[in-house]
């Protein structure tokens, strides 16, 4: 009895050294996730989009997607390789917990005011939730960045983001650049 007495405290400092590893292994990412996200997940990089106040599932999908290179990011390559699905999770976890800010992107009022217009028509509430904050797999739109959401929703449009939902590539479907940047300014400005 004595000896199981010793293999179980054995057993529960290992355990705890292994939490300990793997927490400050999750803590090392996000530092490596903040140098171009933003250190609060709030991106200020041309391109980049911010993650804080994404919808966890979302993030999670995302992580495993580029992970799997299903969804193949160049900026990502290598840096989720052999992470186990617990590091994504607690990733997807940490981030969606950060709160979003609002892009400081200057923004044109009439275009914003075409972009509620074109939002309101297109109906991307009806995915992205009332605030435009995303749920479950539908990221946040509100405050992301314009040049980021520029770029993302002309590769739906064009068919050349990989590993894409084919839905918003139908949502975006032969819509001007000029309505795109509308589109943008308005959900950034949310």
């Amino acid at each position: 009895m004595k000896n199981l007495g010793v293999m179980l405290l054995a057993a529960a400092l290992s355990i705890g050294a292994a939490a300990d590893l793997y927490a400050q292994d999750v803590t090392a990412r996000v530092q490596v996730c903040a140098s171009c996200h933003g250190e609060s997940g709030n991106s200020n990089t041309p391109l980049i989009p911010s993650l804080a106040g994404q919808p966890e599932f979302f993030l999670t999908t995302q992580l495993v997607l580029m992970r799997e290179q299903v969804r193949p990011v160049a900026a990502m390559d290598g840096l989720l390789t052999g992470l186990d699905d617990a590091v994504l999770v607690s990733l997807a976890e940490y981030f969606a917990k950060m709160p979003a800010k609002k892009s400081d992107e200057i923004k044109d009022s009439e275009r914003m005011a075409r972009g509620k217009a074109l939002s309101d028509g297109m109906r991307c509430t009806s995915c992205h939730g009332a605030n435009l904050s995303g749920q479950e797999q539908m990221p946040r739109l509100a405050g992301q960045r314009v040049d980021y959401m520029v770029a993302a929703m002309k590769s739906f449009r064009d068919s050349t983001r990989p590993g894409a939902d084919p839905l918003m590539a139908n949502v975006v479907a032969g819509v001007s650049d000029a309505d795109l940047q509308a589109l943008a300014e308005y959900v950034s400005g949310k």
